[in-house]
């Protein structure tokens, strides 16, 4: 089966903001015809885009109806439930839950926290062994998959402090089917899109993955009375049993209590990181070989932990979430399935070398956006990019474009304004709703005389000058400028000897207008207006000649039609 990107944009819904690359941890977006779009090798499948993006352009492949074509081919599917799920489903109970889930097909329902147990247990004989042997002083948890994949990426000096453990979801998947038979299919629900990546270069281990958004998705679309606030508990529960302190996972420093409750040797320091930017931080500088104690590294890709996983949305707070899990994990099994896992699952390394940039090709980058000088870099990340050196570089390897930085259009806007403004022939002017001029052309200036004129070689454009001191008929903009005022008023001004004809328009309701003037006393200005009227005369005059030929011909041809059909009658007749 071709299994479609699994971050994507829909183009039409995509508005030039670039909050995905401003938010994105390692900048994998590039920005092409305006649109952004992620790039696969970059990558680390966070799912922050989807979350901040302003107008749900960012999508996630559904996996809907690939669970559906699985249920119908599979004889036995197992339904692996992340322990976050007492998050998101909050205000169901667990039994209603999973009868909810059975009646969708699935063979049983079992806690992927199982799967956690069986990781601290092996975790914790790792951790054992290295002080035994003396053979590390640095292991970092697996259990994450965005952390794995950043780690392949982009610290890949780390990889090999990576314990070789699979994740929760894979350790469970694969008890799964030892007990229920290799034939059974796994699919797993949670709140991780990296997830639905994991299972798809497992191996067959996790047959597909979902979203606790797709699951609660599926179960209103396709069951609706199936949808488990209208079910009825009958005494059901997780297979085989509660899992024990696995259920802590999802929340920040869970996975360092469960191997707590197990024992882990006292000479390991454990320590607990999350989001993907503090993470950067806490590894950058570390010198493993300056450690004088062995040191445990729990990594959670989101800040706080699954708990506030891409696919809960916006669904109540985070401190909540935190207690939800908690309060449940208080019920947990006290004691944890054993398992041996029997496969030793490694990270592989696919780490992302940037060809270089010399600095000649990044001025040049900068010099393309109107910044010669370091003065010129204002470094706003109105582009995405918290530097305009990054931003040079993201244009350099073409995942960005000149049109991404703000300060080079408004500067832009404003030379093809200025332009538009001098080489206009009428007079024109931008005032705001103090009647203070913004802008004007010398056109307008010259329109009042010597005086303004010296004005406007003082001071070009002669901002904030009160139009009320040159324009007599400054009411005129009042009435533009008044929110319920008419958005063009075109008159014919009477101002001493002459008649100045203008055009005053809004630009912005209620804060600025424009106006456009000409003195129709000036000769050729009368003369441009004569022929205008005289053509306009003509072209109505030639309309009106148009259509009484139209209906001439109309009935001329109709008569034509008539009579031919007569003589032919007649002539039929005489040749009988």
């Amino acid at each position: 089966m071709t299994l479609h990107r699994l971050i994507y944009t829909v183009t039409s819904d995509c508005f030039d903001c670039y909050k995905c690359i401003r938010e994105c941890p390692v900048k994998a977006i590039r920005i092409s015809a305006g649109r952004a779009e992620v790039i696969e090798e970059l990558c680390i499948y966070c799912g922050h885009c989807v979350e901040v993006c302003p107008s749900g352009a960012k999508r996630v492949r559904s996996d809907i109806d690939r669970a559906k074509t699985i249920l119908s081919l599979r004889s036995r599917v197992v339904l692996s439930l992340a322990p976050s799920f007492t998050a998101f489903f909050r205000d169901i109970s667990p039994q209603k839950l999973i009868n909810s889930c059975r009646k969708l097909g699935f063979h049983a329902v079992s806690e992927t926290a199982v799967g956690a147990d069986i990781v601290s247990e092996k975790t914790r004989e790792i951790l054992a062994e290295h002080v035994e042997q003396e053979s590390g002083r640095l292991l970092i948890s697996s259990a994450c998959p965005v952390i794995v994949e950043y780690i392949s990426r982009y610290r890949p000096d780390l990889l090999s402090y990576v314990i070789p453990v699979g994740s929760p979801m894979r350790a469970h998947a694969e008890y799964l089917k030892s007990v229920f038979g290799y034939d059974t299919a796994v699919v797993f629900a949670g709140p991780c899109i990296a997830k639905k990546k994991e299972a798809d270069h497992s191996g067959g281990v996790v047959d597909l993955a979902l979203t606790f958004s797709e699951l609660g998705a599926w179960m209103e679309e396709d069951v609706v009375e199936n949808y488990p606030s209208k079910i009825n508990s009958n005494g059901v529960s997780f297979y085989p049993s509660r899992s024990s302190y696995g259920s802590l996972y999802p929340v920040q420093g869970g996975a360092i209590r469960s191997l707590e409750s197990i024992g882990i040797p006292d000479s390991w320091v454990c320590e607990s990181f999350s989001g993907i930017t503090q993470i950067a931080h806490a590894l950058d500088g570390l010198d493993i070989n300056s450690l004088n104690i062995p040191l445990f590294l729990e990594l959670l890709a989101c800040e706080g932990g699954c708990i506030n996983g891409p696919a809960f949305g916006s669904c109540r707070g985070s401190l909540e979430r935190h207690l939800k899990v908690l309060s449940y994990a208080e019920g947990a099994s006290k004691k944890p399935i054993k398992y041996a896992l029997s496969l030793e699952v490694k990270a592989d390394g696919d780490p992302y070398i940037e060809p270089p940039i010399s600095d000649d090709e990044i001025r040049e980058a900068l010099r393309s956006v109107g910044k010669y000088t370091i003065e010129d870099e204002l470094n706003c990340s109105g582009c995405g990019y918290d530097t305009c050196r990054a931003f040079a570089e993201a244009m350099v390897r073409r995942r960005a474009e000149r049109s991404m930085c703000v300060s080079y259009m408004r500067k832009l806007a404003q030379k093809k304004a200025n332009a538009l403004l001098k080489t206009m022939p009428s007079a024109a002017v931008v005032v705001n709703q103090e009647l203070k001029i913004v802008e004007c052309n010398s056109n307008f200036a010259h329109l009042w005389g010597t005086e303004i004129e010296g004005m406007y070689g003082v001071k070009p454009g002669l901002e904030g000058a009160d139009l009320r001191k040159i324009v007599p008929f400054w009411k005129a903009f009042k009435l533009v400028l008044d929110e319920q005022g008419p958005e063009l008023v075109e008159e014919d001004f009477k101002v001493g000897k002459r008649i100045i004809h203008g055009s005053i328009f809004v630009i912005e309701r209620g804060a600025v207008a424009g106006g456009l003037f000409q003195d129709i006393t000036v000769p050729w200005i009368q003369r441009d207006r004569i022929i205008q009227q005289a053509r306009k005369v003509m072209r109505d005059h030639l309309r009106t000649v148009q259509k009484v030929a139209y209906l001439l011909g109309e009935n001329a041809a109709e008569m034509e039609a008539t009579l031919s059909s007569i003589v032919e009658s007649f002539e039929g007749e005489n040749h009988g």
